[in-house]
């Protein structure tokens, strides 16, 4: 569900209401694995602050496992100590920048004042590798589409009606699509999730000047 920046309530006045919000109010908003924060100036999709866990855990594990190395290094076998070094000096390091980037990085910015959009491609899950920056003038459009519905019509089946999976795409002029993030849940509630979503597109779209298209079902 959304997580909104005040702490006033929403606007009980309908859809009317909603439809008439400015799209880059202040505020954020839940995604699959993703937060999403909003200003009228930059839009962060960053990882939610519980990807700290696994860093954290990975280097309590080797750091332990360093000590008890020192510790009791003359009773180890001999054939032990360097796979431990090597184990350490991977996992130390991935482990401490994927901790920093869980803290203070983020996926996706889109940012007014650069008049871009920058995608971190990202190696091995963590936030370490090249991004690329889209000028808002090489986007042609969002679209906001059920993937699972698409997936199915696709594949010539009928759609699928347990699990609604909600995405929200960039699309450059030369076709290439970026997924931006999604929201999963229950067929039941799917309305709730493409709020969501939506709410996210449009903001990409009122910051970027490119159009918002869907949803998709």
């Amino acid at each position: 569900m959304a997580v909104h920046a005040d702490s006033r309530p929403p606007d009980d006045e309908g859809p009317a209401a909603s439809s008439e919000r400015d799209p880059l109010a202040p505020r954020q908003l839940l995604l699959h694995r993703r937060i999403v924060t909003i200003t009228p100036q930059r839009i962060e999709i960053r990882p939610p602050k519980s990807t700290m866990l696994l860093p954290l855990v990975g280097s309590a594990l080797m750091s332990a496992l360093l000590a008890a190395v020192v510790i009791w290094i003359d009773s180890l076998p001999f054939v032990f100590l360097p796979v431990v070094l090597m184990v350490s000096v991977l996992v130390l390091p991935l482990s401490g920048i994927t901790f920093v980037y869980a803290i203070f990085g983020a996926n996706i910015v889109a940012d007014r004042a650069g008049q871009n959009v920058s995608v971190k491609q990202r190696f091995l899950g963590l936030g370490v590798g090249t991004t690329e920056l889209i000028p808002f003038w090489k986007i042609r459009e969002f679209v906001v589409e059920d993937v699972a519905r698409a997936q199915e019509s696709a594949g010539g089946r009928l759609p699928a009606h347990d699990i609604a999976q909600w995405e929200l795409a960039l699309v450059k002029k030369s076709g290439k699509r970026i997924p931006l993030g999604g929201y999963n849940l229950p067929r039941e509630h799917e309305e709730a999730g493409l709020d969501i979503v939506m709410g996210v597109g449009e903001a990409f779209a009122a910051l970027s000047g490119a159009p918002l298209r869907g949803p998709f079902w």
